[in-house]
């Protein structure tokens, strides 16, 4: 399988990403929940055809350092959060939807975008070039690729949404340079969906009604 035909899986992950976003959460003004689902079974959906298509080893990639990129993810996670809780708070949730929001606008949701915002790109890179295998000065340099096609991916999806089409997509992707550091640095998947887990569910539980990390946005 040449490198080409693996780098072609990134366009269908960003018109993935921006069709989702575009049709279900700023065209069709569906209830958030209902949104998520949706979006989140077409990314499971996009994957499971990436996975069977290019037949994806999922457990060698993620048990190859996999303590350190969850400690990374943790690390960055903690930061992340931090980040969160310095922004003002925002009317909150309670009780038992409070539960249901940390589950599925924080753990699932933050899982969903982890893995298409910063896993899936790098894996890509990695594949297409056979990274592995490469000097560490050359995995320096695929690294700042895998950084482009996660920035690719982030700014196609956050464009779905009518606010983030101003200078304000530039705060995702900063956010999402950050997210990507664990995956980026051990080589494995795992760390960045942590990572992005953990912001939402700080989210959820400290501004649900934020203006940046939990879109679709609406008054």
């Amino acid at each position: 399988m040449n490198n080409a035909w693996h780098l072609k899986w990134i366009a269908p992950g960003a018109l993935a990403g921006f069709g989702s976003s575009f049709i279900f959460g700023y065209i069709l003004t569906l209830p958030a929940d209902l949104y998520y689902l949706i979006y989140f079974a077409i990314i499971v959906f996009f994957f499971f055809v990436y996975i069977r298509k290019t037949n994806l080893d999922i457990k060698g990639w993620a048990s190859w350092r996999w303590g350190w990129s969850v400690l990374l993810g943790l690390i960055f996670g903690a930061l992340m959060v931090q980040n969160v809780l310095s922004r003002p708070e925002t009317d909150k949730f309670a009780g038992p939807y409070l539960a249901w929001a940390i589950f599925w606008r924080g753990l699932i949701y933050g899982v969903i975008d982890g893995l298409l915002l910063s896993s899936f790109p790098w894996i890509v890179t990695w594949r297409a070039f056979d990274v592995r295998r490469k000097s560490l000065g050359k995995k320096i340099a695929f690294g700042f690729l895998a950084w482009f096609f996660i920035l690719v991916v982030t700014t196609a999806y956050h464009l779905g949404y009518a606010d983030f089409r101003s200078k304000k997509i530039i705060q995702p992707n900063i956010g999402n340079t950050l997210i990507a550091i664990p995956t980026l640095v051990t080589a494995n998947p795992l760390g960045s969906p942590i990572t992005h887990a953990a912001m939402h569910i700080a989210a959820v539980i400290h501004a649900p009604k934020t203006d940046l990390f939990l879109p679709p946005h609406r008054e």
